[in-house]
């Protein structure tokens, strides 16, 4: 069935009161880390917000998944789940969504489904290549297809990775491209000549009717030549470009923008970029007249030989009715047009790497003229290593807002609770500073950001979470994640005698914790984080409340969901184990293990056992929760149980090494109750 109304999707976290606005800060998270995976939330109108992304299916491994449907849902001012849909084949892909005045709502993606199912499309036939670009619109309350079809051609692959809305109702759409029988426009054919001889991939946009049942107008971006040293690879690799982002001005234009590994895309006289690789801008006329501008924001490649890889991505753009568009991605070309008086004006990187070599990346933010003749003005963005921007909007008063990844500890965080990866960040309507900074939790907020015409931000998260984030004022304490103590990311997931870490503001630093209703140890605490023992009286729920009381105050629910196991392995140096050696000594890179003797690691998320979580094991007591492979083959488990001293949510597995190991490290893999975890050992090779 194509349309199916779906159960109860996401569950709030938080509702805090904001005044006179439609809709509050929440948090919300999905009913299934493999289940659901968000890939774009959108806040139109105050009061609700969008989401829309994949379902994967199950593979033939624990842990892996093949193909999938997409789904869509509508929450409510307080993160309540008003519908779900779910929707499409069997291998279908979202790219973007949006939502007209009527609150109608449009899909935009990429399919390889042989039963994706059609109602009056524009285009009735799939690829032949078995990828192709779909664009779905929905009824406001979800309950009906209106239309449904495939686009970018069938003679070849497809994707569509962009939808916007006019005034009117038009439709917009961008994506990519390398079918032959695309329905260009050819006045809107702004590609260089094709000498033949390999495969060619471009850039689309396209203008259809708010019914969505036909195309007013289409056009194509692509070049020919590409940066390259030496060798027969050069003549066959595929040119491509891609548009991953569309907009429209006050007059109606259109404004395109994406990436190409090509050095020849037709740019236009007196454009900002004449010459360059990878991100562009172009703006074409409302009529379908031509192109008014064509130009790249950079020109810095580097050179994974024998090719040149674009030193500039973009992620994002948004138009304003004058026409400016204001840009957002990622760069390591200390030559982007930043400019003077802005808030970041040069690269933050102290050296720029050998350019053979991926260098890091700033992020960058810019507003492009609306003649395409230069910027506004532009900033990096970063700290002194890698930034990307994955995220852009733009609030009614100008302000512009980004979403992206950081491994820098000197990013900006002045309003920060967390020194997480992810981060939000504001930048004035004349980009020359600041109006908020924030890092939030990995897995949290950078795959998609909207703001609201109230000013909230709608942001989403690898981790199956949404949160509607009012950036001005203070955050009210409240649960935002929960992660594993043993590493990895923020999840809403805990199992049985798990020692997790429970990340929030304000949330310590004297908290008493219960987790559903079983009182739970308190490891240690901090203003902004909580470790705990996850109680084993969970064992037999599937969800538990998880509350914590601080200060005084019980802060809301947190809808954790239990599983009976989620084994993670210690780690203590990158992704090797703390472990140690058979003599007792510290597995390490200087004192590796030898072939076929004992090693000894530590775990926790194994399983239920009849104890306290939170106490010290007191003896050893052989469980037998675990099987573990070394390098891809079962390994003789010699113990596996509790650990004398530690607490009883700590696993001690000791192994044998193989007879026979090759290089300087081994891969063990422990698994427990279908679920599984990995590490590395240091071992001697023999």
């Amino acid at each position: 069935m194509f349309v199916r109304l779906a159960p109860l999707l996401l569950l709030p976290v938080a509702i805090q009161a904001t005044g006179s606005r439609t809709a509050s800060p929440y948090t919300a998270f999905l009913s299934g880390e493999q289940s659901y995976r968000i890939a774009k939330v959108a806040a139109p109108q105050p009061g609700y917000t969008l989401i829309a992304g994949s379902i994967p299916v199950p593979g033939p491994s624990p842990d892996s998944f093949t193909f999938s449907r997409f789904f869509v849902s509508k929450l409510d001012e307080a993160g309540n789940t008003v519908f779900t849909v779910r929707l499409g084949g069997g291998a279908d892909i979202v790219h973007d969504l949006t939502a007209d005045s009527r609150g109608n709502i449009y899909i935009a993606g990429e399919t390889s489904s042989p039963d994706f199912p059609l109602k009056n499309p524009v285009q009735a036939n799939p690829s032949t290549s078995g990828r192709t670009g779909f664009l779905v619109k929905l009824k406001p309350d979800g309950s009906q297809v209106l239309t449904s079809t495939y686009f970018g051609g069938a003679g070849g692959g497809s994707s569509v990775n962009a939808v916007h809305l006019d005034a009117t109702g038009n439709i917009f759409l961008a994506g990519s491209t390398d079918a032959p029988d695309f329905p260009a426009t050819e006045s809107l054919r702004a590609v260089s000549p094709y000498t033949g001889g390999r495969q060619r991939g471009y850039a689309f946009f396209a203008k259809l009717r708010p019914e969505a049942d036909r195309v007013l107008l289409a056009g194509l971006i692509g070049g020919d030549a590409i940066g390259c040293l030496t060798g027969s690879s050069c003549l066959t690799l595929p040119r491509w470009a891609n548009a991953n982002a569309v907009g429209v001005d006050g007059a109606g234009n259109i404004v395109v923008g994406g990436n190409t590994n090509t050095t020849n895309i037709p740019t236009t006289a007196g454009a900002l970029g004449p010459k360059g690789i990878g991100a562009f801008v172009a703006k074409f006329k409302a009529d379908g007249g031509g192109l008014i501008y064509l130009t790249y924001l950079g020109t810095r490649s580097f050179t994974i030989a024998p090719f040149e890889e674009p030193a500039n991505t973009l992620t994002a753009i948004a138009v304003d009715r004058s026409g400016d568009v204001l840009i957002a991605g990622k760069t390591n070309d200390s030559n982007f047009p930043a400019t003077a008086g802005a808030y970041q004006p040069a690269y933050s990187k102290s050296s720029v790497p050998a350019p053979d070599y991926p260098p890091q990346t700033d992020g960058f933010v810019g507003r492009l003229r609306s003649d395409g003749s230069g910027m506004v003005w532009a900033t990096f963005l970063g700290g002194g290593a890698s930034e990307g921007i994955t995220g852009l909007s733009v609030d009614m008063d100008g302000g512009v807002w980004v979403a992206g990844t950081t491994v820098s500890p000197d990013f900006p965080n002045p309003d920060g609770w967390s020194e997480g990866g992810e981060f939000i960040t504001g930048l004035r309507a004349d980009g020359s500073g600041l109006q908020y900074s924030a890092r939030f939790p990995d897995g949290t907020v950078a795959l998609s950001i909207s703001s609201d015409p109230d000013g909230l931000l709608h942001v989403a998260g690898g981790i199956g979470s949404v949160s509607a984030i009012d950036p001005f004022r203070p955050p009210m304490p409240r649960v935002f994640a929960l992660r594993p103590a043993a590493g990895g990311a923020g999840t809403s997931y805990l199992a049985p005698g798990e020692l997790i870490v429970i990340q929030g503001p304000g949330i310590g630093p004297s908290p008493g914790v219960t987790i559903g209703d079983f009182p739970a140890f308190v490891v240690a605490a901090a203003r902004n984080e909580i470790e705990v023992a996850v109680p084993f009286g969970v064992a037999n729920q599937t969800s538990a409340a998880l509350r914590i009381t601080s200060g005084g105050a019980m802060l809301p629910d947190f809808p954790a969901r239990v599983v009976p196991t989620r084994p993670r392995i210690f780690l203590i140096e990158g992704s090797h184990a703390a472990a140690l050696n058979e003599d007792g000594t510290i597995n390490s890179r200087g004192n590796p293990a030898k072939p076929g003797s004992v090693i000894a690691f530590w775990a926790t998320g194994t399983g239920w056992m009849d104890a306290d979580a939170g106490q010290p094991a007191t003896e050893a007591r052989n469980t037998a929760c675990c099987a573990v492979r070394i390098n891809y083959r079962s390994a003789e488990v010699l113990y596996a149980g509790t650990s004398p001293g530690l607490l009883h949510a700590v696993t001690q597995v000791n192994a044998r090494l193989p007879g026979e190991l090759h290089g300087d490290s081994a891969l063990i893999e422990l698994e427990s109750g279908g679920k599984s975890a990995s590490a590395r050992v240091f071992v001697t090779s023999q």
